[in-house]
């Protein structure tokens, strides 16, 4: 067993095919496979269920799984730490990252950490909040960034030990076709926006949508269920209906779309969560984004 045959077995894990996890791992297909095999037969048991739409992870995989990313996390953290005694820092951080903060929040954070600690290589995982965290529980990432209601409070479990810092404050707004009726108002309550037809976000909003809705006594009429904050955008901009997003989500050009606050007004917050035990690099990441966070507001 080698740490090269655990690593590969973590990014097909994550990524449930092999060839995306052999891009990941700049090495060929059948190199990957060659791995995984050898692995299994070193073990005498199968960790992988191969199919015609990539590979999941059998129930002895998964524990394996979980032990080579405490394996792996442990031989990160020990060589950064060495490194950094002999003032050679060097090493590797994994960022989860919810989609909405990688638009506008986390490229300067990254710029400047990377500026900060050259020779740590940087790799950007993007997912979902219930992704980023499994990510993080099962050492796929490093640190990780997800979303929150307007208490800055998780709606949902984190994994053990975790902390949890606040990063930013994120208004929920509208968004709506160029000259809708609704448009030339200030704000606009979440019961207006249920009379059109509505463009869910399913990319990680939804619940704190569902749940505005819920408040003003509305139900929305959800004509699309949409991930992609860009497409959201394009369908919206086709008049094809309304949308709440992120105010972090929007791009700073968005032809055909206006977008306004909600009455009352909604926000969420993001949250930056580090493990229980955090790489160094992990750790300094986490001071950065906050300190540069905070002299933004």
């Amino acid at each position: 067993m080698t740490l090269t045959q655990l690593r590969i077995l973590l990014a097909v894990a994550r990524t449930g095919n092999m060839t995306r996890a052999a891009e990941e791992m700049a090495t060929t297909q059948s190199a990957v496979s060659h791995a995984l095999r050898a692995l299994e037969n070193e073990f005498g048991v199968a960790l992988l269920v191969r199919g015609n739409h990539g590979v999941t992870l059998t129930e002895t995989g998964r524990a394996v799984r979980r032990r080579a990313a405490l394996i792996l996390t442990q031989v990160e953290a020990l060589e950064q730490e060495v490194a950094a005694a002999r003032e050679q820092e060097r090493g590797s951080l994994r960022v989860g990252v919810i989609p909405s903060a990688n638009v506008r929040l986390l490229p300067p954070i990254l710029r400047r950490f990377g500026d900060a600690h050259p020779r740590v290589r940087l790799t950007v995982l993007e997912g979902s909040d219930d992704e980023v965290l499994e990510w993080l529980e099962t050492g796929a990432a490093d640190i990780a960034t997800v979303s929150a209601g307007g208490t800055g409070a998780a709606g949902f479990p984190l994994p053990a030990g975790a902390v949890a810092r606040p990063l930013a404050a994120d208004r929920m707004l509208a968004v709506l076709p160029s000259g809708h009726e609704l448009g030339v108002r200030h704000s606009v309550p979440v019961a207006d926006l249920a009379r059109h037809p509505f463009i869910m976000s399913t990319g990680g909003c939804e619940p704190l949508i569902t749940a505005l809705a819920r408040a003003a006594g509305a139900s929305l009429t959800c004509h699309y269920r949409v991930r992609d904050t860009n497409s959201i955008l394009a369908m919206v901009a086709e008049g094809l209906g309304v949308s709440i997003v992120p105010e972090l989500s929007l791009p700073a050009h968005r032809a055909g779309v206006h977008a306004i606050p909600l009455d009352p007004a909604a926000e969420r917050t993001v949250l930056l969560v580090l493990p229980a035990d955090p790489l160094p690099a992990a750790a300094a990441f986490a001071e950065l984004a906050v300190t540069l966070t905070v002299a933004t507001r």
